[in-house]
């Protein structure tokens, strides 16, 4: 199948939805947190969905790469941010595992993302070197 927009990549669509799903779950957020753990935290869910196309349209595969290794990071970071938020009494404990689940496997399709964009670059340059 041939990629033709950013949203048909699936990393993005699992990436989106989940970013969604986050924004509800801030809304539950004592107030207090609202301008801290809930911010940090929907930023970085946002993030991801927002790096993977502005890497998709990238000509260079090194800026794609960036852009990916950026939403990867945002991943962990969310992750990490779902921790924080269960450790506060903000959420339970099976949600905070459901989210870290799901975020890993965007984290490893962003992983696949990358290792694909880093093959497709070898093969251009070995490409264009025997011309």
């Amino acid at each position: 199948m041939k990629l033709t927009s950013f949203k048909d990549l699936k990393v993005w669509q699992l990436s989106s939805q989940l970013s969604k799903e986050i924004a509800q779950l801030v809304k539950t957020f004592p107030r207090a947190e609202r301008y801290e753990l809930a911010d940090d935290l929907l930023r970085a869910a946002r993030s991801i969905p927002a790096n993977i196309p502005e890497g998709f349209g990238r000509f260079h595969f090194g800026e794609k790469i960036q852009f990916y290794n950026i939403a990867k990071g945002s991943t962990l970071e969310v992750q990490n941010h779902v921790i924080e938020a269960m450790n506060n009494g903000y959420i339970i404990a099976d949600a905070q595992a459901n989210f870290s689940k799901r975020y890993h496997v965007v984290e490893v399709k962003l992983n696949n993302l990358i290792s694909s964009t880093a093959k497709a670059r070898k093969k251009y340059a070995t490409k264009r070197s025997s011309r």
